[in-house]
């Protein structure tokens, strides 16, 4: 059997290599690339016949051609004889569509399960999918990683006087009640009503909970528009909060989040390396998943 090999996909080369370097598995040659109608070319330059082979790619920005090019990857790899083709998805593009939320709607993030599984994947590494559910639409087995605790370690840094965890919303009340038992800290939730008929539009109702000391840490999964985080940090404010730190797993950061971020009461932000952050911003930290991916994919060879 051929030794194992890191295939890196286009979404998230610096987090490959980090992964690569900590588990001692080295990275395969493959050539990424598009045709001038931007179609997906993918080239495996390594013999990988009866190897064990992994994909690192995440979902993220541009989605639908990293997807495709995931797919791709894990056809070619098929076609040239790999013995176990494991994706390696830190961030799961389509994973805010779990669910009809009305008829006439698809359950995106199934679509794209099973057109990821067609390709010939046989297993999925994946991190802090917004839905727990999303691992029964996979059809082969399925590891799934938290960052919660990594995030935690890098909080405990900061050296914070009697911190409060709060969830933004009532869905995210378990991932905050985790987040707080890392680090033996009170738990409050924020309570809204999201607008169906509006993308991304909130409204706070009420705070659950008791927001003692002067350091809020708000604990989502995904930052996307920044929409819900900020209306989260204002009400805090208004209750006297004095520091707040955003600790979230996907920093996808679309459309003017970073500037509305920036100019928000948000102190802090850390945000995993899962998807790829070139954001030059004094308020935004990374922190790096590559050990945990690491140590994840060594139990695997």
């Amino acid at each position: 059997m051929n030794s194992p090999k890191i295939f890196a996909g286009s979404s998230n080369p610096n987090l490959a290599k980090l992964v690569s370097q900590k588990s001692k598995i080295p990275l395969g040659d493959i050539e990424l690339g598009n045709f001038s109608d931007g179609e997906v070319d993918v080239w495996v330059k390594n013999d990988v016949n009866n190897s064990d082979v992994f994909i690192l790619q995440s979902n993220s920005t541009e989605v639908n051609k990293h997807i495709v090019e995931l797919a791709l990857i894990a056809d070619a790899l098929k076609r040239s004889g790999a013995h176990k083709i494991t994706a390696v998805i830190p961030y799961f593009g389509y994973s805010r569509k779990e669910k009809q939320s009305r008829p006439g709607e698809p359950i995106s993030a199934k679509v794209v399960a099973d057109l990821i599984t067609s390709s010939g994947i046989n297993k999925i590494i994946c991190l802090d999918l917004h839905a727990d559910a999303i691992v029964g639409f996979f059809n082969v087995p399925v590891i799934y990683l938290s960052a919660l605790e990594t995030l935690a370690n890098r909080i405990r840094k900061e050296k914070l006087s009697s911190p409060v965890v709060v969830a933004p919303d009532v869905g995210g009340v378990r991932r905050a009640r985790n987040f707080a038992a890392y680090l033996n800290a009170p738990l409050a939730v924020i309570e809204k009503h999201r607008q169906t008929n509006k993308r991304d539009a909130i409204e706070v109702l009420s705070i659950t909970g008791e927001l003692i000391g002067d350091t809020a840490i708000i604990v989502d999964d995904i930052i996307s528009t920044g929409g819900t985080i900020i209306e989260s940090a204002q009400v805090l404010k208004r209750k006297g909060v004095k520091k707040i730190i955003v600790c979230a797993i996907h920093g996808v950061f679309a459309l003017n989040a970073i500037k509305n971020l920036e100019k928000s009461p948000i102190d802090k932000i850390f945000v995993t390396d899962s998807i790829a952050n070139r954001i030059k911003n004094n308020k935004i930290q990374n922190v790096s998943v590559a050990g945990l991916f690491a140590n994840c994919l060594l139990q695997e060879i």
